[in-house]
């Protein structure tokens, strides 16, 4: 894993939650969503993911044929990114948020992790939040990139 995005630039105050994409792009080097994972990951003292995330990052890492690799690396990870559980509250809140802004199941779960926790910012690539770009939910900043 990349090293270089910690302790660079300089951080918000605040926590961040990141989709999985946004790890994903970051630890697979995608092409033109590196250097924007790289940034938003460097932007943060305190670093978290839903749990599902370690799921999607492993399922991803299982395709592109990485998965031994992940694995070894997934400790350090977890050490970097705290991941944060979800439980029944915040699954109801998912089916609300489902809902209300029309996002596919996972996607609340990520977006309502943030908001249960109190995290001031979530960040994603995904096109299902760019109605909600730089929308607040609670205290939750939503940042589609």
């Amino acid at each position: 894993m990349q090293k270089s995005w910690i302790g660079s630039g300089k951080p918000r105050k605040g926590k961040a939650l990141y989709d999985s994409n946004v790890l994903i792009a970051y630890l697979f080097r995608e092409e033109w969503k590196f250097d924007t994972a790289k940034e938003v990951l460097a932007k943060h003292p305190d670093r978290y993911m839903s749990i599902i995330s370690i799921h999607e990052i492993g399922y991803y890492s299982r395709e592109m044929g990485t998965e031994v690799k992940f694995m070894e690396m997934k400790p350090k990870l977890i050490q970097l990114i705290k991941p944060l559980q979800i439980d029944q509250e915040t699954c109801t809140h998912a089916i609300a948020l489902r809902s209300l802004e029309k996002l596919p199941g996972i996607d609340s779960f990520m977006a309502v992790t943030a908001i249960r926790y109190n995290v001031d910012y979530f960040y994603t690539f995904d096109e299902d939040f760019t109605r909600l770009n730089s929308r607040k939910i609670k205290n939750t900043m939503i940042i589609k990139l």
